[in-house]
């Protein structure tokens, strides 16, 4: 065991992404939420917390491969995991418009609020990649209830953030695996590589 102090990284959060701003943001995510609706009809445990889950891997995996997410939303840290910050009043908003319903459904034992598309999405805004990423979380997802999910989606990503603190984007680099000897071995071999001290 080494006797150096350990290092501690923090965050710079200005030169970190917690929301991406563009002219069809909203749009975007309210298709999103029709599409991932839409898929889900037949998966009786769809709820809320399940939606916004499938939300936030699906945009935070997207940023990680391409470097944009698809819908550029920011996300906070709640107890039951990531939730989009404008969830409810996107909710809320897609209700009025005729978009969907939000229904209480008995999933096992409880119940649970879930969304019902009332049209079809513009599947003109995605494009193949980000509906395939989407389609993995969809499948990922599919069957496991809403505390199952929950519990999935406190790793190290949502751990960074303060309760109700914005999750940066770049979170979607860290990996919940834990570190392998082969790590330690690609570490050591890239440090004397590049010549980093350790």
């Amino acid at each position: 065991m080494s006797n150096s102090p350990q290092r501690r990284v923090e965050w710079d959060p200005s030169k970190l992404h917690f929301e991406f701003l563009s002219e069809d943001k909203y749009v975007r995510f309210q298709e999103l939420c029709l599409y991932i609706a839409q898929q889900c009809l037949d998966d009786p445990t769809l709820s809320s917390i399940k939606l916004y889950k499938i939300l936030f891997y699906s945009d935070f995996e997207t940023f990680g491969h391409y470097g944009t997410p698809i819908t550029g939303w920011s996300y906070r840290k709640y107890p039951f995991g990531p939730m989009p910050t404008a969830a409810s009043q996107i909710e809320a908003q897609m209700v009025r418009e005729g978009l969907v319903r939000i229904v209480k459904r008995p999933v096992y034992d409880l119940s649970r609020q879930r969304m019902l598309p009332l049209r079809d999405p513009n599947y003109d805004l995605f494009n193949s990649k980000q509906i395939s990423i989407v389609e993995y979380w969809i499948r990922f997802f599919w069957g496991k209830t809403a505390k199952e999910v929950s519990d999935y989606s406190h790793g190290k990503a949502w751990s960074i953030a303060g309760m109700y603190e914005l999750i940066p984007y770049e979170a979607v680099f860290i990996s919940d695996d834990p570190v392998t000897l082969e790590d330690v071995a690609s570490v050591k071999e890239l440090a004397a590589r590049y010549g980093w001290k350790m």
